[in-house]
């Protein structure tokens, strides 16, 4: 009898925190003749720096949604805590429907479901800075926009900043002075046909990267033919140290896809992430090594490129 009335009390609390903040629905492109849609949320109490996360959710590119509350949830209630506005939005499921992966024809398809998510996550962004910066309900200072994404969500993170620092793409259309404060990301990589990833017009964000070193969906690593490539979290570390960009990695030994559910549970990472690179504008280069045996098992965390199809069923 205790303990289910203890669980009715913590739910009755975290629903508490879900209903206590305001939640407001925009449409902030066209694609195809349809709008995309961004739900915005209220924190009760906003922190002063008045910052705003921008979450994109995981699926492979071929599921998933800004309504996904298994993933959205826990950050609305961390945004809550925090007094963060949070932004999640839906963007284009560029693989949804497609399944042949093979090398042949499965290239071109990647490329340009990670480029679709990347733009619509620059043209969310350019929704928040053209009207959303001073509302009656918020204040949003555009220079504490950070990003976090899990899985494709984290490729999108990643590839639009990376966008963002080379000026192609929706990049256009975003201030030439804009960049995001902070990109967080879990199991995520960054597409390049145009050999090492290189940012050409400006440094990228500060950026968080946590990766499980056995992750064969989002690889660790680094795969490439000629000068296509699938940069993950090992590779870019490198290249973020060599050019002393600001960044830190946590890299989850013997760990595979399961990181992209990170966020839910390691929210203390993200909280020291912002308050050093964010917040205090620390340009640290830390590099983390994590064994725990306490992260749980999960089926699709060992799905490999060719399964994707299983995910949208």
């Amino acid at each position: 009898m205790f303990k289910k009335t203890l669980l009715s009390l913590v739910l009755a609390v975290a629903l508490q925190g879900l209903s206590a903040q305001q939640k407001i629905t925009y449409d902030y492109v066209v694609r195809n003749g349809a709008p995309l849609k961004m739900d915005v949320y209220v924190p009760p109490v906003q922190d002063e720096h008045h910052p705003c996360l921008i979450f994109a959710f995981g699926g492979g590119f071929v599921a998933g949604s800004r309504n996904d509350t298994t993933q959205v949830n826990p950050m609305v209630r961390w945004a809550a805590k925090n007094g963060f506005v949070l932004v999640a939005f839906d963007y284009r499921l560029g693989l949804k429907g497609e399944h042949n992966y093979s090398i042949a024809s499965g290239i071109k398809k990647f490329q340009n479901a990670i480029d679709m998510a990347a733009e619509d996550l620059l043209a969310c962004t350019d929704y928040i800075l053209k009207n959303l910066l001073k509302t009656p309900q918020f204040t949003i200072d555009p220079k504490y926009i950070v990003t976090l994404g899990s899985s494709a969500g984290a490729i999108t993170a990643l590839q639009a900043d990376y966008k963002l620092g080379n000026r192609f793409g929706g990049a256009q259309a975003l201030p030439e002075d804009f960049r995001y404060a902070g990109v967080m990301s879990f199991a995520g990589a960054i597409f390049s046909d145009k050999g090492s990833v290189k940012y050409r017009v400006q440094p990228p964000a500060p950026t968080l990267l946590c990766h499980g070193t056995d992750d064969q969906l989002v690889f660790y690593k680094q795969i490439q033919i000629f000068n296509i490539g699938f940069f993950g979290s090992n590779t870019l570390a490198r290249r973020f140290e060599k050019f002393d960009y600001p960044y830190m990695i946590r890299r989850y030994k013997g760990v595979a896809h399961e990181v992209a559910a990170a966020y839910i549970r390691d929210t203390r990472a993200i909280d020291e992430f912002i308050d050093d690179y964010v917040f205090k504008g620390r340009k640290l280069q830390q590099d983390i090594t994590i064994q725990d045996p306490d992260i749980p098992y999960l089926s699709w965390a060992r799905f490999k490129v060719r399964d994707l199809k299983k995910v949208e069923n």
